[in-house]
């Protein structure tokens, strides 16, 4: 075993040496890595159609045993890291695994068969010298998609915490998790330095160097994960001289390592992720350069050093791009053979430019990746902000708003403060008790943690009622759930999806308590799918919620509902099982026919696809899917004819109204853990519903770097909805500012509708509202929506902000209410205002708000709305 692997190696368990357990009798193995479970699917796949094990591995696996038919030697079982001894379990000699999520990738194992076997290689046929190391540098993935290169430590830490030893149910309590991510880290770190110290040369020196270089790299990307960047460059700088000397095969790759190493240094010493202002937006302004670019200039000479041997890598000219705009060189500077040219960014539209306030707002997030909820917690008719973070040791922060544009810091005075973690946290009234709830997800891509449910108190105060209600029984990897009530009773149910587990679909019990019905109601699946996320809708508009669930790596679920606490899986029948790299979700009626519509968002990681988009190169991966509802229970695949084949990285994402003209927009949130995920965020305007334009850079809002919780609000009461969007990383040394960029103002009319449910849930989720409009100059048409909290790590309020169009006239609302079954319209409503309609009402009443600046009195945000008058809408 090397050197990495005795102290992080993702196959094997930290503490298997001391701890052999029961089973140790070796077997041989064979192993297959790849960087994505839509890869490892499609490897499976293969070897089911009878490839071969050993040169399928040499052909696409990511570990350093590939050039070895991925043959890993005779190995104990329990040696290996849990989630594979998981795999091997019940295996019998030429059976081939399921997939294995590991911080590395995804791996499948064969135990290989005796000679003589029909699957994959024989014992007697494998080499006996050891695999070569240097192919665990090849960055090439299966088929031609070229993935981001993962540098920024994410894997090894979580590598260390798997091997880490650990109480009993240590996963059960937040923390405790806190605790072990840092004693784990710290402990290897400790180790690894000691073992790297000078007094130790004479050990150094026994090693291959090949062992040294990966042990050096695995500190430098510890160092990094803590965003302690001159240390990680430091053995970063170490690995790369051993490489020139003995593992040239490693040259290239350390060389853009460095290169994103310094460049990510050179924004953290000009305090970019802290304060970002301007300068985390692409594409970046001349006046917007580094103070400080001795760091940036190294990025630029090492990326320069990679391009020399491999100049068509589209990755690295990127960076190098992004590295010269650092220093205010670009493009000058920039060799002409590497340029990429800010032609290929430009917006076709303009809707005017939206400006980040939240510093002079209040709103002094600064975290990791995280959800966010924008919505009334204090029913005083303002909208509070609340976040979350990836970070185990981070707790909600909770944002009250003072009502004259500005936030406070409410977080202790909340309740939140011992609340750590979670990925997505979602609002709702599970009680119908009229205050709004938060339920926070935790586990995504990491290990099963349990979710936590607060009961809000309608004050801004929270209760934790997690395990009173049922919900803290059970331990999950998720960051997908939806609120739906599935039988109409009047109470929300909830539906969790899970990554490899199976799906959890919770009663309501109506006094405060949940029971899990998955398995009878036909929503459990066979635990094997990877699902990023989960929304409900009636798309058939039948009277009851359906759900549609998108899986990464595998076909998606559309979940029809029977009337009877059950549901039939139709997703193939019905058209929309998705691209096989399903992530951000949801129904939304983007043509206003009256039939919710399926958005589905590819995740590739890989910043090559997406600069494919912007150059208009060929895609080798999957790209965003738009369903378009038939209204016969069928969808239609529209992605390429509305302008959505296009590939973007995304992971937040959620959608709104940013022009009032009645069509909904996407924002979406771009990124992965990897310091060289560094692609702008992308909005995108809804022409009418017949096309979506990307007016990112006209906008403003092309923030270069992590993007997660996305929210629509109007914060000025204006009428115009605002973006605030959570900005961050999977590690420490990869957390950021939060932004609130408002809405630079349209002449465009609006309403805005908070539903109160009597017979339906109180929050009014699933209640559908229908407003007929008529547009001086352009006839009569309607506007659908459904009440909810919008997309994927995100939650909008559920107050419904509808824009009207310009010189709007309202014919009539109709809101249906599913529980009673009832239609309530109210003709003749004026326009421009807030209202507030209870079901089964007569009449409506006003809410009055008051129009304010974001950042109080001396903020920069205009009070009233006003147009873009700079270059009208309109593709060329």
């Amino acid at each position: 075993m090397g050197l990495v692997a005795a102290f992080c190696s993702p196959l094997f368990s930290q503490d298997s040496q001391t701890n052999p357990g029961t089973n140790a009798d070796p077997v041989p193995l064979q192993v297959i890595v790849v960087r994505t479970p839509e890869e490892a699917q499609h490897v499976l796949e293969r070897l089911k159609n009878g490839e071969d094990f050993g040169k399928l591995a040499e052909e696409v696996s990511i570990d350093p045993t590939a050039d070895d038919e991925g043959f890993m030697g005779y190995v104990v079982p329990n040696t290996l890291r849990a989630e594979l001894r998981d795999a091997l379990r019940g295996l019998v000699p030429g059976q081939v695994s399921a997939v294995a999520h590991i911080p590395s990738g995804y791996a499948i194992l064969e135990i290989m068969p005796k000679r003589g076997g029909t699957t994959g290689n024989t014992m007697s046929s494998m080499p006996n010298s050891s695999a070569d190391p240097a192919r665990s540098f090849d960055l090439t993935a299966s088929g031609t998609v070229k993935y981001v290169l993962n540098v920024g430590g994410v894997s090894e830490a979580e590598s260390m915490l798997a091997g880490y030893p650990k109480p009993v149910g240590w996963n059960l309590d937040p923390h405790t998790v806190c605790t072990m991510y840092r004693e784990s880290t710290a402990s290897v770190i400790a180790k690894l330095t000691k073992f790297f110290a000078p007094e130790n040369q004479a050990a150094l020196a026994q090693r291959r160097p090949y062992d040294v270089m990966e042990g050096r790299i695995a500190l430098a990307q510890l160092y990094a994960f803590q965003g302690d960047m001159a240390p990680s460059i430091e053995q970063y700088q170490a690995a790369y001289q051993i490489a020139l000397s003995d593992v040239p095969a490693a040259i290239p790759v350390l060389q853009e390592s460095l290169g994103i190493m310094y460049l990510h240094k050179s924004e953290m010493d000009n305090d970019v992720f802290r304060a970002p202002g301007e300068r985390c937006l692409f594409p970046m302004r001349p006046e917007d350069a580094y103070k400080k670019t001795d760091d940036s200039q190294r990025a630029a000479e090492y990326l320069l050093k990679y391009l020399e041997n491999k100049p068509e890598e589209l990755e690295v000219r990127w960076l190098l791009n992004l590295a010269y705009m650092t220093m205010g060189k670009y493009p000058a500077a920039v060799p002409q053979k590497y340029l990429i040219p800010l032609s290929a960014f430009e917006s076709k539209e303009n809707v005017g430019r939206f400006l980040d306030v939240a510093p002079a707002a209040g709103l002094g997030s600064f975290s990791e990746a995280g959800g966010v909820i924008v919505d009334d917690f204090e029913n005083n008719g303002r909208f509070d902000v609340i976040t979350s973070s990836f970070d185990s040791c981070s707790s909600l922060r909770y944002f009250h708003n003072n009502g004259d544009g500005t936030f406070t810091d409410q977080t202790e005075k909340a309740g939140l403060s011992g609340i750590l973690g979670g990925l997505n946290i979602i609002q709702t009234d599970y009680n119908n008790d009229g205050c709004l709830d938060i339920l926070v997800l935790r586990g995504a891509w990491e290990f099963a943690q349990r979710s936590s449910l607060l009961r809000g108190n309608c004050d801004g105060t929270f209760t934790d009622v997690t395990d009173q209600s049922g919900l803290g029984s059970v331990t999950t990897t998720t960051q997908a759930a939806v609120w739906a009530d599935i039988n109409n009773d009047g109470w929300l149910d909830l539906f969790i999806a899970n990554e490899q587990g199976p799906a959890q679909l919770f009663l309501n019990n109506k006094d405060g308590t949940f029971r899990n019905i998955a398995v009878s109601a036909g929503v459990a699946g066979d635990g094997a799918a990877y699902s990023k996320g989960v929304v409900a809708a009636d798309y058939d508009n039948d009277g009851f919620v359906d759900f549609y669930v998108s899986n990464l790596g595998g076909p998606n679920f559309l979940y029809h509902n029977n009337h009877d606490n059950t549901f039939t899986e139709v997703a193939q029948k019905a058209g929309v099982e998705g691209n096989g790299s399903g992530f951000a979700t949801w129904f939304f009626d983007y043509d206003n026919d009256g039939f919710p519509d399926i958005f589905v968002t590819s995740f590739i990681v890989s910043d090559d696809e997406t600069l494919r988009t912007y150059l208009g190169l060929p895609h080798n991966a999957s790209t965003l899917k738009l369903y378009k509802n038939l209204g016969n229970g069928t969808f239609r695949d529209v992605t390429a004819e509305v302008g959505l084949d296009k590939v973007f990285m995304p992971m937040g994402a959620n959608f709104g109204d940013i022009d009032n003209d009645g069509y909904l927009d996407i924002y979406l949130g771009t990124g992965s853990p990897s310091y060289a995920a560094l692609v702008p965020n992308v909005l995108l305007r809804n022409d009418e519903g017949k096309y979506f334009t990307d007016i990112t850079t006209s906008s403003g809002t092309g923030e270069l770097h992590k993007g997660h919780g996305i929210a629509f609000a109007d914060l000025t009461n204006t009428g115009n909805e605002d973006i605030i969007a959570v900005v961050g990383g999977a590690s420490p040394g990869d957390r950021h500012a939060l932004r609130l960029f408002q809405n630079p103002g349209h002449d465009n009319d609006w309403i805005s509708l908070k539903l109160v449910g009597v017979k339906t849930n109180r929050a009014a989720i699933g209640a559908r509202i229908k407003i007929t409009v008529e547009n001086r100059g352009q006839g009569v048409r309607s506007i659908y929506r459904t009440v909810g909290s919008g997309g994927s790590f995100g939650a909008s309020p559920l107050e419904q902000h509808i824009g009207l169009g310009k010189s709007a006239t309202i014919r009539s609302i109709d809101i249906f209410w599913p529980v009673s079954a009832t239609h309530q319209v109210f003709s003749n409503v004026a326009k421009d205002q807030f209202l507030q309609i209870t079901e089964l009402a007569d009449t409506y009443s006003r809410i009055k708000r008051k129009p304010v600046r974001l950042g109080g009195p001396q903020g920069s945000a205009a009070v009233a709305p006003k147009p873009a008058a700079e270059n009208p809408r309109g593709r060329p």
